[in-house]
């Protein structure tokens, strides 16, 4: 066990140390095999484009030496004095004079005259050489005829070689044709310092003997390279004269020190960053392993004791940073909710069942065995349910709520206030002997006795029933007995009227047929409050016929016509497949729809022509007025949109609120066609009643401007199911009874 937690401890330090070797050996690998041979590869590419500069610079300014060679000569040849001096066969130093006077401040060296033979006839040179014309007459013949007019060649006359070019002399008749003028320039210091200064280097010019051991085999036409040492490069191509004869080559050398520092930062730049990444990828990892990994590990391993229970919640935290601190606080914070939520009931932040009964059994055996006294008070509310039932589940629960603040408000810190579920609470009073139980229950019914609950625009007393019990009541060996004998002492102070508590001790024989007769007593009220509830939806009926009644007897075309439009609303609903509590609530709203216009002047309601705008305008208010009425009864809430918006157009342009498309309740939207129709099939005093077909054609010209297009088409099956049979009132073809009244939807 001890080697494998060793190992264990060592293992991630290992894993950095090979990595490290691993990227080290990496690193040289790349080096040697790849990063090198690249490197003197590029570097190899860098010094050959450098030769080939070198050249090609060398070699614009020999052709530009061979151009300003070919112009003089051409200057020359074509002057008049060169063309008698040909002709005349004038001597050696008539030409002499001639040629210095031309040439002496130029950069030619040599001039001559020869005629088609090659022969040479005159000559000149600016300096004085030793083989003087032996030498020009030897070059001329080894190298033979220099064809062409503009033929530029390399000779060597004696030990130097000159740039050559030749031009006919003159017109090319008389005495003087077949003649050539020839001027040479010497490949001396100062071309060769000229070429150097082009290159950038230095140019020297050498007998194919003098050059390196080895560079001769080298030469690929007429260049040839190689690294005199670490800071130059040389560079050397051929020279031969008109003949072809190789004679010599011009040879630069340039440094390259540029080029090899450039391969040696291109080289150590990649191992840098090479290095420098090999390096953070280790720092990552390294930190990874202290910043995340580790902590992670330790925490997962507190959470493993947490689990096992060899571990607390306060230890999440200790020996942590980063984000896994961020982590554990957040795990510690969701542990403590969760505890808390494991012994917190949601709705009142009480004590729930299950902490309360956990509790209770420690105290219990605490309390036998050191003979130490403990109560419990369980109490529910009275009548909670008839609460609940009139004001719904908020009203219960807010109920709720304020009990639990008044218990809490009342009980002392080592209490333990708890609800069990439902309406049922209980107090568990540690070190606390049934006397003194008996008055924190007082204390508890007195609170809860000064709160009222709002139902239904009136207000409502709270009162609880409390049953108290101690180690000393009756026959108790176990917790689950403590609480069963509270139950019973809480049910015997409701049998006694309620709003009151009673104590376990005081408990008889009897009470078990006292709570049989309670229990029977109870089902009577309740039957007795479904026949009142029976009663109210009866008086309620008989007040809606009443004012249906009331209204046609005001306006005689408005007899029967809430009850026509709720049966055409009724066809509608059950052609377009709606269910029953939807129809129910269309029904109870087509009949009444109109009950707004109770509230309309006689000016408008039986007005026999056509309305003024503010009898319009008074008109447009009644599906208001109507809401107004029912907003007093809750159980028609449901109903009020449909009667709201059932003069709303499918389009927008209606009213009160100008709603658009299925913004407009559907059961809305099915009122309105049935609205609309039974008025164009009913006589009016200023006009007759529509046929059928003709309102049908009505409501499908009016489909998507004023009606729903599936509401009228609905409509329209239900006229093709029918026929004339639609417009009677006292049944339907499909077995429907005539509309009777709503059935109100108590809350």
């Amino acid at each position: 066990m001890a080697e494998k937690a060793k190992n264990k401890n060592l293992t991630s330090p290992g894993i950095i140390l090979i990595l490290a070797i691993l990227s080290s050996g990496g690193i040289f690998l790349l080096d040697r095999f790849a990063l090198r041979p690249h490197i003197t590869a590029q570097e190899s590419s860098a010094l050959r484009q450098r030769a080939v500069r070198t050249e090609q610079a060398a070699r614009e300014v020999m052709a530009a030496q061979q151009l300003a060679l070919r112009e003089a000569v051409l200057a020359l040849a074509c002057s008049e004095q060169a063309q008698r001096l040909a002709a005349s066969g004038a001597g050696q130093d008539e030409f002499a004079r001639f040629a210095s006077a031309s040439l002496g401040q130029s950069s030619v060296d040599l001039a001559w005259i020869c005629d088609s033979s090659g022969g040479r006839i005159k000559w000149w040179s600016s300096v004085e050489h030793v083989e003087g014309a032996t030498a020009v007459t030897k070059a001329m013949a080894e190298a033979g005829e220099l064809k062409g007019p503009h033929e530029d060649k390399l000779l060597k006359i004696g030990n130097e070689v000159a740039i050559v070019a030749r031009q006919a002399i003159g017109p090319q008749s008389g005495s003087a044709a077949g003649m050539h003028l020839h001027l040479a320039r010497y490949i001396d210091g100062e071309l060769l310092h000229r070429l150097g200064s082009a290159v950038g280097g230095n140019v020297v010019l050498v007998a194919t003997g003098e050059l390196p051991e080895g560079m001769a085999g080298d030469l690929i036409d007429s260049q040839a390279l190689w690294a005199a040492d670490e800071n130059s490069l040389s560079v050397a191509w051929r020279l031969q004269d008109a003949a072809g004869r190789k004679f010599g080559y011009l040879q630069a050398n340039v440094p390259v020190t540029q080029i090899r520092r450039q391969a040696g930062m291109a080289r150590t730049t990649i191992q840098i960053i090479l290095a420098l990444s090999v390096g953070l990828c280790v720092l990552v990892i390294v930190g990874t392993h202290i910043l995340i990994s580790g902590p992670v590990i330790r925490l997962l391993r507190k959470i493993q004791r947490i689990d096992t229970g060899s571990g607390t919640v306060d230890e999440l935290t200790q020996n942590l940073h980063g984000e896994p601190l961020v982590l554990a606080r957040r795990l510690e914070t969701a542990f403590n909710q969760l505890a808390s939520l494991s012994k917190t009931e949601q709705l009142t932040g009480m004590a729930n069942r299950r902490h309360f009964e956990q509790v209770l059994n420690a105290f219990y055996y605490q309390a036998r065995r050191y003979n130490r006294p403990l109560s419990v008070i369980l109490l529910d509310i009275d009548f909670f349910k008839a609460v609940n039932d009139a004001g719904g589940h908020k009203a219960g629960d807010d109920l709720l709520k304020q009990v639990a603040e008044a218990i809490e408000k009342v009980c002392r810190k080592a209490d333990l206030p708890a609800r069990l579920g439902g309406d049922e609470f209980a107090v568990l009073l540690p070190e606390t002997p049934a006397l003194n139980a008996a008055e924190m229950a007082e204390r508890i019914r007195t609170e809860v006795a000064k709160l009222s609950v709002p139902i239904r625009g009136t207000s409502a007393n709270v009162t609880v029933s409390l049953g108290i019990t101690d180690l000393n009541s009756g026959e108790i060996d176990s917790p689950d007995a403590m609480m069963l004998l509270a139950d019973k002492a809480m049910y015997a102070a409701k049998d006694r009227g309620r709003n009151r508590y009673c104590q376990a001790h005081e408990l008889d024989e009897n009470f078990g047929a006292d709570a049989s007769r309670r229990a029977k007593h109870l089902d009577i009220l309740q039957r007795k409050v479904i026949g009142l509830d029976e009663q109210f939806k009866k008086i309620f009926v008989q007040g809606l016929e009443e004012i249906m009644d009331i209204l046609a007897q005001r306006d005689p075309h408005m007899a029967d016509h809430a009850e026509k439009v709720h049966r055409y609303a009724t066809l509608i609903a059950r052609e377009m497949g709606l269910p029953d509590r939807v129809l129910e609530r269309l029904q109870n709203a087509a009949l009444l729809h109109d009950i707004g216009m109770l509230a309309m002047p006689d000016t408008v309601l039986l007005c026999e022509g056509a309305l003024g705008d503010e009898q319009v305008k008074s008109l447009r208010r009644h599906p208001l007025l109507a809401v107004r009425i029912m907003e007093g009864m809750e159980f028609l809430e449901q109903e009020i949109p449909s009667v709201r918006y059932h003069h709303e157009r499918f389009d927008g342009s209606g009213y009160p609120e100008g709603l658009v498309g299925s913004a407009i309740p559907l059961t809305a939207r099915i009122l309105a066609v049935a609205d609309a129709f039974d008025a164009m099939t009913s006589p009016r005093t200023f006009r007759g009643a529509k046929t059928v077909s003709e309102a049908l054609a009505e409501l499908r010209a009016s489909s998507g401007s004023q009606f729903d297009p599936a509401v009228v088409e609905a409509m329209v099956a239900i006229a093709e199911k029918l026929g004339d049979a639609l417009l009677t009132t006292a049944t339907c073809d499909d077995g429907a009874q005539k509309a009777t009244a709503p059935t109100p939807q108590m809350s």
